[in-house]
């Protein structure tokens, strides 16, 4: 049996933390030589014996003298970039040394570079076809005899000394053509057609400092970690025999350094104490920079093969915590736990513990991982947690199906002095089942399948591939995930001295996911696959990226896919990038959309029209330190608890507490929703409105356990609502809180109106436009889209059946596919006329205000869609008041 890692913690940190770098190590940057506007960079070159130096077919400069560099101002491009140089050999050895600077990137002089030994007309022009050309030859790098120190050169380049042909020494290719073509955007710089390796990182150098051989007394007691499943800690501990340690004799000291070639593993000792029982030695990971003097990875896009594959211990689950959902900065929340122990008893007995859940195979477990095309796919079936803990409790989790990877591919560089990227470039699907019955609060990571490339005989880059369960609380469930995504998710910057001074983290991502299930329990609940990959130099963890896709669901409920529930259930689909720089972590994205919202009764559906409180002024009795009145009317419905989503009253402070909402002009209302935390519902409260005299009741509540409760009353007209809390949850009573109010009068326009459009793309539906259901989630299951080629403008127009007074339209469009260019008209009854006109549009929600005009129809005339996929273009939702 494989006893559960509780090593794996990732504390995922604000990337704004990173940016505190960049002030602390200022002093590491180079002075610039030239000045500079936003596009201009600089190169410094030379070659044995001259050169002619051309940027996107323009000549920049001339030199001739190998033994000194020459520097060039250079007025670099948004987009393609071609840099061209024309070399001649005049004597023995024959090479060419080049350092391009732009935004704090480099390129520079290395196997990406494209040759020629013959001139061909336009060669040096951007738009040339060097397809056919070879790669150049790589001869050492920067530092190397018979040139050695070059006058002008950067100290710490990873430039190398390139040339044509097979050889630079004694009758070489005389003369050489060479480009590289690299693409600005705004993710940085970026090589166009990076050299392609197949199963490992080519051309991989370093050089290292003094270090000792680790000996078998040493190696045989450090842990045994998988390194594509698992994180070797960064510190321990052992003991050395007597003997062993008088046969290392003065070598075994504080900071010394051991280094085993073999397993590519370091340690630095940090303290001894001997005793007549032996030598108990304290020991850490080195930093990279205190076992190389430089460690270069030229950048490479490797497509993984099957001799990559590494499969896991059939026993491996890792805890792994990084997914778990809650804010403990809060004082609030800490007091929320305190009063929690006092007023409850606790149940620390009855929940799983983590260190007692402990895997137990089952006897059917099976994983056959292969290569099919370019396609790596893993049919498996395994039993995660199979136990029962001495007061009864039992955790049984199961899990099967099929994971599939897309052509993946990883793209690094890496230099201890320049920059680095990893990227890692996939396609994954996922129809897999999770099931179980437990009580228990904890999160596993079960390894599925993984690659091991290596990058070096000291380094290597890893990619695991996990299947992630999380549960907090009692339940029994299934899942059925049928998902995928494509992405492309990275972390780049510079380094110094193997520092990073500059992390920048870049993502694209387009997915589907789809989802059955059957739950049954008051929980939180989390599961899905994940990617983990990341470069490892001795041991060190050097860069990270991961990628999670799956589902959440949170709620008090039983319910199942095809029979409406009785309670509340919400799921949500997750995808979620982040990465790591010398442990330093942030996040890199999130994607987030609903599933499945199911309510206790009809009368809970989300409020659709105008919500009168958005533009209210809110008082409160009082507020808790951190909280704000102003997430009362913030417009988000999320019932997270803590300080980011919510108000909650002040330490101490008597109930009722009043909230207040004044929408300073009359209204006729008559529904008004509202929105607690997860886990704090307001169990006793009222609300009231204002007749211009006194506070009349509209609702009073007891014993609520809703997080969102929707009530409708009456019409009434009124300038104000109030809400008197009167009581917290059982938990904790002296505690009220307030995600969100909504306050509604006027209908949605839209809802009854008959549309008609140009076109619709098959599987896909006109009446989704107004079928209430303001989901930005891509399908034909939640939006309309034009037909396949079908000419753009398209429009679509709502005919509302009779004259009504217009003042607002909202749109709602798909994730990732948000509509980038349309006009809103209204008919005047003889044409159509403009109210708003959106050109390059972002964002998959927008409203639109303008002065009441009336009409019988409106329209939208959409021009362009997203800039990927320009030629089609999307509404989800359009609601008119």
């Amino acid at each position: 049996m494989h006893k559960v890692y509780s090593s794996i913690k990732k504390a995922w940190a604000s990337f704004l933390v990173l940016s505190l770098l960049l002030p602390l190590l200022a002093g590491l940057w180079p002075g610039q030589v030239y000045g500079a506007s936003n596009n201009e960079g600089s190169i410094t070159l030379t070659a044995d014996n001259e050169f002619t130096l051309y940027l996107n077919g323009k000549v920049i400069g001339t030199g001739n003298d190998w033994s000194r560099a020459y520097t060039f101002p250079l007025q670099i491009q948004t987009g393609k970039n071609v840099i061209a140089i024309q070399a001649k050999d005049l004597g023995s050895y024959a090479g060419l040394l080049a350092d391009l600077s732009y935004m704090d990137e480099n390129i520079v002089t290395d196997f990406n570079w494209k040759v020629s030994e013959r001139y061909a007309g336009g060669w040096e022009q951007s738009n040339f076809d060097d397809s056919s050309w070879s790669r150049a030859t790589d001869f050492g790098r920067y530092g190397t005899s018979p040139w050695n120190q070059i006058t002008g050169m950067p100290e710490e380049t990873s430039a190398r000394w390139i040339w044509a042909g097979s050889s630079n020494y004694n009758s070489p290719v005389t003369e050489g053509y060479f480009r590289i073509s690299f693409n600005v955007t705004e993710d940085g710089l970026a090589v166009s057609n990076p050299v392609q390796s197949s199963g490992q990182f080519e051309q991989v150098d370093y050089q290292l400092k003094p270090t000792l051989p680790m000996p078998p007394s040493i190696s045989q007691k450090l842990p045994v970690v998988n390194p594509v499943f698992e994180t070797a800690e960064e510190q321990g501990s052992f003991v050395l025999t007597s003997q062993e340690a008088a046969q290392l004799g003065n070598s075994l000291v504080s900071g010394q350094i051991f280094l085993d070639q073999s397993s590519a593993r370091a340690i630095k000792v940090t303290n001894l104490t001997s005793n007549s029982g032996g030598t108990l030695v304290d020991y850490t990971t080195p930093g990279v920079e205190e076992v190389f003097d430089y460690y270069d990875i030229p950048e490479q896009e490797v497509s993984l093969e099957e001799q990559n594959i590494v499969m896991p211990d059939p026993d491996m689950v890792l805890d792994a915590q990084d997914l778990l959902q809650f804010d403990a900065s809060s004082s609030l929340e800490q007091s929320s736990q305190q009063e929690m122990n006092q007023e409850a008893p606790s149940n620390d007995d009855a929940v799983m513990q983590l260190d007692e859940i402990i895997r137990t195979a089952g006897t059917d477990d099976f994983a056959n991982c292969r290569k099919s095309g370019n396609e790596f796919v893993c049919d498996f079936k395994k039993v995660l947690v199979n136990q029962q803990n001495s007061n009864g409790n039992k955790v049984y989790v199961e899990a099967g199906g099929k994971l599939t990877l897309i052509t993946p591919k990883v793209t690094g560089k890496y230099g201890f002095w320049g920059n680095y990227d990893l990227k890692f470039t996939a396609g994954e699907k996922a129809n897999i089942y999770i099931k179980g019955d437990a009580k228990f609060k904890k999160e596993v990571k079960v390894p599925i399948f993984g690659f091991n490339i290596s990058a070096g005989s000291l380094g290597a880059v890893s990619v695991g591939v996990f299947l992630v369960i999380g549960v907090d609380g009692s339940v029994t469930f299934e899942f059925q995930v049928d998902q995928g995504y494509t992405v492309t998710a990275g972390v780049k910057g510079k380094t110094r001295v193997f520092i990073p001074i500059k992390i920048q983290p870049y993502s694209s991502v387009d997915k589907y996911l789809t989802v059955t299930h059957k739950i049954e329990g008051q929980i939180t609940a989390w599961a899905g696959a994940k990617a983990e990959v990341g470069l490892t130099i001795v041991g060190k963890k050097i860069l990270e990226v991961s990628v999670f896709a799956g589902i959440e669901g949170t709620g008090k409920w039983t319910s199942s896919t095809d029979v409406p529930s009785a309670m509340s259930l919400t799921i949500d689909a997750l995808i979620k990038g982040e990465g790591a720089v010398f442990n330093k972590s942030f996040k890199l994205f999130e994607l987030r959309w609903n599933l499945v919202k199911l309510e206790k009764n009809p009368s809970t559906n989300p409020g659709t029209g105008t919500n009168l409180a958005r533009n209210a002024t809110i008082t409160v009795d009082s507020t808790f330190s951190g909280y704000s009145a102003a997430k009362i009317n913030d417009g988000d419905r999320n019932t997270t608890l803590g300080e980011n989503y919510s108000w909650a009253n002040d330490r101490n402070s008597p109930l009722p507490q009043y909230v207040v909402v004044d929408m300073r002009t009359a209204n006729s209302i008559n529904r008004i929703d509202l929105y607690t935390s997860q886990g704090y519902p307001i169990a006793d409260y009222d609300l009231q409105y204002w007749n211009g005299v006194t506070w009349v009741n509209l609702v009073q509540v007891t014993g609520n356990q809703d997080l969102m409760r929707s009530h409708t009353f009456t019409a009434v007209n009124t300038t104000k609502v109030r809400v008197v809390a009167r009581k917290g949850p059982s938990h904790q009573p002296g505690y009220v809180r307030i995600n969100e109010l909504e306050i509604y009068g006027n209908p949605n326009l839209a809802r009854t109106a008959s549309i008609t459009a140009d076109s619709t793309f098959s599987g896909y539906s006109l009446s989704k436009i107004n079928d209430g259901d303001r989901s930005t989630a891509l399908g034909g299951a939640s939006s309309w889209a034009n037909g396949a080629n079908t000419p753009l403008p398209q429009n679509v127009a709502l005919d509302l059946g009779q004259s009504k007074q217009v003042s607002k339209i909202d749109l709602y469009t798909t994730q990732g596919y948000v509509l980038a260019d349309y006009d809103l008209e209204y008919w005047n009854g003889s044409t159509w006329v403009s109210l708003v006109k959106v050109t390059s549009n972002k964002d998959t929600y927008r409203t639109h205000s303008f002065s009441p005009v009336n009409t019988s129809k409106i329209r939208v005339v959409c021009r362009k869609g997203p800039s990927h996929q320009a030629g089609y273009v999307r509404i989800n939702e359009l609601e008119i008041y």
